[in-house]
């Protein structure tokens, strides 16, 4: 038998530590996150969707307005910037994970500031007919339109009924008990 030893040399070990190097400071030059070009040594499931958001807002952000300039300056007559614009939508690329924008969508949905229809829209879906309900705007409290909140606690004598069963007006002053008739 003879002895062959497993481990790679010193020098080898050394080049391969050189080449990991390389990898990071061509990402690094180009301003694009390690995990994009296949460096995964200091990625985890839970940072890398925040990486790429960093990668456009960093990275591409600023080549994208330059080039939406661009074209605005050099496709555009002076009438037709007046009323025309250029705009390239990376929304896609900013989209978090299912679960953030659910919960972001039933957030707006509840507190009265997005329709069904605009969070179909961010989805890319068809729209809901506006007589099926696809634009009111709702809030929590039984989902009511927004327009009808409120509606209950305008009206002058709006009583409140205690745990004792009585009911008073808001004004404190007329109290009325409530008999059983059986």
């Amino acid at each position: 038998m003879k002895y062959a030893p497993i481990a790679i040399s010193p020098e080898q070990a050394q080049f391969l530590e050189t080449r990991k190097f390389q990898i990071n400071e061509i990402a690094r030059i180009f301003r694009v996150p390690p995990h994009m070009v296949g460096d995964l040594e200091k990625s985890s499931f839970s940072n890398i969707e925040q990486q790429s958001l960093e990668f456009v807002k960093y990275t591409l952000d600023p080549w994208v307005s330059r080039i939406e300039q661009s074209m605005v300056r050099s496709l555009l007559t002076k009438e037709e910037k007046q009323e025309y614009f250029i705009k390239f939508n990376v929304d896609g690329l900013l989209r978090g994970d299912y679960q953030s924008r659910m919960t972001g969508y039933a957030t707006g949905r509840q507190n009265g500031w997005m329709s069904a229809n605009d969070i179909r829209e961010l989805e890319n879906l068809d729209r809901i007919l506006e007589s099926e309900g696809g634009d009111l705007y709702l809030i929590n409290g039984n989902m009511l339109p927004l327009k009808d909140a409120g509606a209950f606690a305008n009206k002058k004598n709006d009583e409140v009924e205690d745990s004792n069963g009585e009911n008073e007006n808001r004004n404190g002053r007329a109290k009325v008990r409530k008999v059983d008739s059986s």
